[in-house]
């Protein structure tokens, strides 16, 4: 009978080979979808570890690995929910597992339980989305523009029958097919009868009056939201990634449920943007760089010298405040690391170094007050360094935002 395996982020266990054989084809599935910059699967033939993973994804074998993050935390999954976007990347594969009672270190429990609060809240709100389609049809009775190619080859048979095009607002549109298929399969995801029975009844009520949909197409996962359909973004936020899984939602008649695991490095990014953006958004004169490649290094050699192949000549921060004459305020380095490093501070303090900023600042997922140190030897370009434990697996939207902005605001005004 399939199992659920519960692990905890790098850690080993020993495992048989058979099953090294099969956690080593399921890793190799979640790399296709995950596409991570670091390896995540690890194993010297007698014992096995995930890391850069958390959250849960099966098996050939009918198994589930369940990857708990290396930080403890408590309600960790709602922290993963609230830092997810319609950018995120998550790796979704089908399940025959159960899950009879909710459980806190269950992320695709917890993911069904906020996709239908974000879903009731803007039906509730807004009603059902109706957006513009474009339909064709033909009848007698005149309601839109004439197909008039399509017209002409069949008027002499019937002249008074018109194939027309025409813009109708509807419920029927990709958007809420996403929606409704989304909250089908989280739905058989769901962890208790309750989660389970609001996901079917809003599998209806965001398409009203139509047949559940039980094919989308994938490409709606690409679009954005309209404008006018705001309340609905937060449940995008979760829809687009699992629709962007060609494996599940293919053919979602055939899953009982969804695993969904996620890299935990991007989250941490994803909460120094967000608190970043709060800060500009509340204090003149500092604004947030888009992420870019900077020069650290240029070649001084002769021109009959080999290239040494792939030398650091650059360096890319993970952050960006500049002032209004576009000088560097600030730069930061995100760390998914259980404690810091040699090479995290000579990255930040050479980042700092090649756009002369005066602060350098890195930010850990632990929870710890800023440690502010002195810099020697760079000539005030860093002059200072800022380790910071932010919380991550303790992140809310927007409240969490907030407070690591007041934060870096309070580190910025020494230096202005």
């Amino acid at each position: 009978m399939p199992e659920r395996i519960p692990l905890r982020e790098y850690e080993t266990v020993a495992v048989s080979p058979a099953q090294t054989q099969n956690m080593k084809r399921g890793a190799a599935l979640l790399d296709s979808q995950l596409r991570p910059s670091i390896q995540q699967f690890r194993t010297d033939g007698q014992s096995v570890s995930f890391g850069n993973v958390v959250g849960s994804f099966s098996l050939p074998n009918g198994d589930v690995i369940q990857v708990a993050p290396k930080i403890a935390a408590g309600d960790w999954t709602t922290a993963i929910v609230h830092l997810l976007s319609e950018d995120t990347r998550l790796a979704v594969t089908g399940s025959q597992q159960s899950r009879p009672s909710a459980r806190r270190d269950d992320l695709t429990a917890a993911l069904a339980l906020e996709y239908a609060r974000r879903l009731e809240r803007a039906i509730r709100q807004d009603g059902p989305m109706q957006v513009y389609e474009r339909r064709h049809e033909t009848g007698r009775r005149w309601r839109g523009r004439l197909d008039v190619t399509e017209w002409a080859r069949r008027s002499a048979l019937d002249p008074a029958r018109f194939p027309m095009g025409f813009d109708e607002l509807s419920v029927v549109n990709d958007f809420t097919r996403g929606l409704s298929v989304v909250a089908g399969l989280l739905g058989r995801s769901a962890a208790g009868s309750e989660t389970a029975s609001r996901l079917r009844r809003l599998q209806n009520e965001v398409i009203p009056g139509s047949p559940i949909p039980s094919f989308v197409n994938r490409s709606i996962s690409r679009r954005r939201m309209p404008t006018q359909w705001a309340a609905y973004a937060p449940a995008w936020d979760i829809a687009a990634p699992i629709l962007r899984s060609q494996s599940v939602v293919g053919d979602p008649g055939r899953a009982t449920g969804l695993e969904v695991a996620v890299e935990p490095w991007r989250m941490l990014e994803t909460y120094l943007e967000r608190a970043l953006h709060a800060l500009v958004a509340s204090e003149d004169g500092v604004y947030v760089q888009p992420k870019l490649t900077y020069p650290l290094l240029s070649e001084l050699k002769p021109a009959s010298a080999p290239a040494v192949a792939g030398f650091p000549k650059s360096v890319e921060p993970d952050g960006l405040l500049i002032d209004d004459d576009g000088h560097a305020v600030a730069t930061f380095e995100a760390k998914y690391s259980n404690r810091p490093k040699r090479e995290h501070v000579f990255q930040a303090l050479a980042t700092a170094a090649a756009l002369a900023s005066p602060l350098a600042v890195l930010l850990y997922p632990w929870r710890e007050e800023p440690r502010v140190l002195d810099v020697a030897g760079f000539h005030s370009s860093p002059s200072t360094l800022v380790a910071v434990g932010v919380g991550l697996f303790e992140y809310r939207r927007g409240r969490s935002d907030r407070k690591l902005a007041a934060t870096i605001g309070e580190l910025l005004r020494p230096i202005g």
